[in-house]
């Protein structure tokens, strides 16, 4: 998708935009490998329902997170101006105004989950993997060492990381990222090997996090010494947070609703594993298609900025196609291997039933409702346009907790999973509102392209997806090995991906063909 740019003065911009995407793209391949690692190990060493607690408390961790909720999004659109100018004094204040809200937010976030931590354990009870119930100290103890790491963030490096994504240098933060993640992923191999208590592994996996802060640390003051985060602050700039504050707080629950509503509903940790393992996958999937929408709205904000409309609509209309095709391989080549893999993952792990083919599948419609609606968030962050869709956020909210609650009390009847099952249609409806009103509104207020194009693209999605499933579903039997797993997902996706393009080009071939323009023109550019 580094194919929106045109013309010799982006070329830069372009080249930043490479960069971006290919160090994205080792970070996120190497979280899918790593996200794919430690689940099994925590389930073997520690039981189901000890990997269902991490589950569910990580998901809790992150919507505790949005105390923080707007201030990214603001400060990014802040920033984009003064950077373009290299205004330092103006970047300053932005700057030394986002690490004030930083720390006031990390300490509400650090006596949020400190309450949290008391409350879990009470409503909650969790067996270890020898069937004895954890301790309501331990599980408190537990909660507390998986928060250090989100502490620990406020107070170091989200300042750094919303100067860096603002200026298109997000490679650096992937880089960082990727160093952490690689120390965090060594010590949870490592440790439960040595037979440590959970407790002490997960602490250790957040102070990882402190590499990552030093190294963004040493990058700023050496690459943006005229910028001074101790300046006057300047609050006013960062006035649009509480209005951010809908929208990024609307992303964070509805990615971690399904946990949160499974946990208040059923609260059967063991269950919560099952859904965190088939969750695992689309987040691995949605890994992949970040590596190519990594500081877009960084660009589209610049371009917004620019005043050059007939670009940014060719550039959006394009990255929209583009990113519809990627979700229908990979969503396509997903519905048809989610079940195997799982079955395959936890081969040997007897305590909780993971084969539930019907969640497998509604996780993936799941996704798809999720990204649908994609491409209009990024317009969102990139234009700033975040009072105006509020009330958006708030239907979505609502349809989801209305209908996942409702739906998964009746599944109850049944069992925890079709309660899941449930829930995971109610978050999927919220996600289908929120799309419905951004059809709407997104062409209107920030393209300028007519809405119809893009209804076609979502439906074609989801056809296209059904099309490419559904006979394999029904003529090709299960691989019981990995390797045989391995061989169907590369023919399933070159299956996938001819199916994709050729339903792109019979229904929306001119921008196709701009697609491929844009291709051979940057394969010039680069080969000179």
């Amino acid at each position: 998708m580094c194919m929106i740019m045109d013309g010799d003065a982006v070329l830069s911009r372009t080249g930043r935009f490479v960069k971006n995407t290919l160090s994205t793209a080792v970070y996120q391949m190497t979280a899918m490998v790593m996200g794919f690692i430690t689940p099994r190990l925590m389930i073997l060493y520690y039981g189901s329902e000890v990997n269902g607690l991490i589950v569910s408390v990580t998901e809790f961790l992150t919507y505790f997170k949005m105390v923080e909720a707007g201030l990214a999004a603001a400060a990014y659109v802040a920033l984009y101006q003064p950077l373009a100018k290299r205004d330092y004094p103006a970047i300053s204040g932005v700057v030394s105004a986002a690490r004030a809200f930083y720390n006031t937010s990390g300490w509400v976030f650090a006596g949020i989950t400190l309450l949290f931590s008391i409350l879990y354990p009470i409503f909650v009870p969790v067996m270890d993997v020898n069937g004895v119930q954890m301790t309501n100290l331990s599980v408190m103890a537990l909660i507390i060492a998986m928060g250090v790491s989100g502490t620990l963030e406020f107070f170091t490096m989200s300042r750094f990381r919303v100067l860096l994504t603002a200026d298109q240098h997000t490679y650096v933060v992937s880089l960082a990222s990727m160093a952490s993640l690689l120390l965090s992923t060594t010590l949870l191999v490592v440790l439960p090997f040595m037979g440590m208590d959970v407790i002490v592994v997960r602490l250790a996996a957040s102070l990882t996090i402190l590499l990552r802060a030093v190294l963004l640390n040493r990058y700023v003051k050496k690459h943006y010494a005229q910028v001074d985060v101790h300046a006057k602050p300047n609050k006013g700039a960062l006035a649009k947070r509480w209005d951010a504050l809908y929208v990024e707080l609307t992303k964070v629950f509805q990615q971690g609703a399904g946990v949160i509503l499974g946990t208040v509903i059923t609260r059967e940790p063991g269950v919560l594993s099952v859904y965190g393992v088939y969750h695992m996958v689309t987040v691995g999937l949605w890994g992949i298609l970040k590596m190519a929408t990594t500081g877009i709205y960084s660009i589209f904000g610049n371009l917004l900025v620019s005043g050059d409309k007939e670009r940014f609509r060719r550039a959006y209309n394009d990255f929209e196609c583009l990113y519809h095709l990627g979700v229908t391989i990979l969503f396509g080549v997903a519905a048809v291997l989610i079940v195997p893999f799982v079955n395959l993952y936890t081969h040997g792990i007897h305590d909780v039933n993971y084969d539930v083919p019907v969640l497998g599948l509604l996780i993936i419609f799941e996704a798809l409702t999720t990204h649908c609606k994609i491409p209009f968030e990024l317009m969102i962050s990139a234009s700033g346009k975040f009072r105006e869709v509020r009330s958006h956020c708030v239907w979505q909210v609502a349809v989801s907790i209305i209908a996942g609650c409702v739906l998964g009390l009746l599944g109850l009847r049944w069992g925890a999973d079709w309660s899941l099952c449930g829930i995971v249609i109610g978050v999927s409806l919220g996600n289908l509102v929120f799309t419905a009103f951004e059809l709407r509104y997104i062409p209107k207020a920030v393209t300028g392209l007519d809405w119809k194009p893009s209804l076609v693209r979502i439906i074609r999605m989801f056809v296209t997806v059904a099309v490419i499933a559904a006979p394999c579903l029904i003529l090709i039997d299960a691989p019981r090995r990995f390797f045989t797993w391995l061989m169907y997902a590369f023919l399933l996706v070159i299956y996938a991906a001819a199916v994709a393009f050729l339903s792109a080009w019979l229904f929306d071939r001119r921008t196709m063909k701009s697609l491929f323009e844009r291709l051979m023109h940057l394969m010039n550019r680069f080969a000179h």
